[in-house]
């Protein structure tokens, strides 16, 4: 008895859980979301953002055709969406003659009627030697299935 409970907690802990990544094929469907926008000047990368400075309720759609996956707004309009590079390619950093702008995206699957979708982003003078940014901001959207 024992030795079925222990190769079952080995297969358990090698499968994991479940799937938590977000995948085209979990988005499809229409979805309530909620955007929060945050934004903060002149701070360190560890102080607390604060209080939205605006937020929004929309309903997202995606449809996959053509085995891609696809954003529809305003009845017939489409807009690609490509989970995988989101995935794939969570931060980005731009560097010009006098600042630097980096960036990072994550889109996690909080249950399987819920995801969020959050972007950071850090402006920064070059000229600025200390640990504060001049810019930060950073927007979280929160998306439930609409059954």
């Amino acid at each position: 008895m024992k030795k079925i409970v222990l190769l079952g907690l080995i297969g358990f802990i090698l499968t994991g859980c479940g799937d938590d990544k977000v995948t085209k094929e979990y988005l499809v469907g229409d979805w309530r979301c909620n955007w929060e926008s945050f934004e903060r000047m002149d701070s360190g990368r560890e102080e607390s953002y604060g209080d939205a400075v605006d937020k929004s309720e929309y309903i997202r759609t995606y449809k996959i055709m053509d085995g891609k996956l696809y954003h529809i707004y305003d009845g017939d309009k489409q807009e690609l969406y490509d989970v995988d590079k989101i995935n794939s390619n969570p931060t980005h950093e731009i560097l010009n003659d006098d600042s630097t702008f980096t960036g990072q995206q994550k889109l996690e699957k909080i249950s399987n009627d819920q995801y969020r979708y959050v972007i950071a982003s850090e402006f920064k003078k070059n000229s600025n030697t200390t640990n504060v940014i001049d810019i930060r901001s950073k927007e979280v959207t929160t998306c439930t299935r609409i059954k």
